[in-house]
């Protein structure tokens, strides 16, 4: 019984150097990266986007907007071999929104993050954790980017 927990054991030492060294980033490389215009008009374009995208868009009630803030979402391709990073640097802005669903009634409010970049809505989400977040540029790195953020 012991030389196979030994065994197991010595086994997952082994494996667990074989995972490749995280990708570096600086602080200084993500800030330096393309984030497009500064949306000046964000309220504007999230209204057009839910406009566009809404059931009953004469619905809907705004409860606040943030300002922009640099948004970095870091994705790694499972289904490449080399397993490739790829960045997606745009705007978040948060917004609170009620609006009516397909059955008439109102969903009751939300909280939704919207990325834009040079002047479009490029993505949201709805009940965002990263909308709480204080920093100066929101880091979403998936869990098997293995990537390392350094000072």
């Amino acid at each position: 019984m012991t030389k196979r927990l030994l065994a197991a054991l010595f086994g997952s030492f082994l494996l667990a150097g074989c995972l490749p060294k995280p990708t570096v980033l600086t602080m200084d490389q993500i800030r330096r990266m393309d984030y497009g215009s500064y949306p000046r008009n964000y309220e504007q374009l999230i209204k057009r986007h839910l406009a566009q995208t809404l059931i009953d868009p004469h619905s809907v009630m705004y409860g606040g907007f943030t300002r922009p803030r640099k948004y970095l979402h870091v994705h790694k391709n499972q289904y490449v071999a080399a397993g490739q990073i790829s960045y997606y640097p745009s705007y978040m802005v948060c917004a609170r929104v009620n609006a009516k669903n397909s059955y008439g009634g109102y969903t009751g409010w939300q909280s939704h993050a919207f990325f834009i970049k040079n002047g479009e809505v490029i993505n949201s989400d709805q009940h965002p954790l990263k909308c709480d977040s204080q920093d100066e540029i929101v880091l979403d790195i998936e869990a098997l980017a293995n990537v390392e953020v350094q000072p």
